[in-house]
């Protein structure tokens, strides 16, 4: 786990596609069958509506890459808009394959959203 990032407090998920300059996000997530209660991820797709009329976002979670890689991922890709960065991307880049950590994300589920700010320095 990457730790002592900067963030920015952004409350709801309603302004997630309004965060400028970056598709880091950190939060916390309330589902009984979460692996994670507190991602870091790298969204992959912007906001979406399923069949059953809820809300969901897809995302990369870093906590369950190497860190090193996580760093390097972030480094490249964090200062990206949201839905901007691809699976594809996340896969030719990473020495990894970030397909064990794609996970999908009820938004309802999500509190305490921080956008995490990119710096060069990680």
């Amino acid at each position: 786990m990457i730790k002592n990032l900067k963030t920015s407090f952004l409350g709801t998920t309603r302004k997630i596609e309004s965060a400028k300059g970056g598709c880091i996000f950190l939060f916390k997530y309330a589902s009984k069958t979460a692996t994670d209660p507190n991602p870091l991820i790298i969204m992959i797709s912007p906001p979406w509506i399923g069949k059953n009329g809820n809300k969901y976002f897809t995302g990369v979670n870093l906590n369950l890459i190497k860190p090193e890689i996580a760093r390097q991922i972030i480094k490249e890709f964090g200062s990206h808009p949201v839905g901007s960065v691809s699976y594809k991307d996340l896969q030719s880049y990473a020495a990894q394959d970030p397909s064990c950590c794609v996970r999908t994300y009820f938004v309802r589920k999500v509190r305490a959203l921080h956008k995490v700010g990119v710096t060069h320095s990680l």
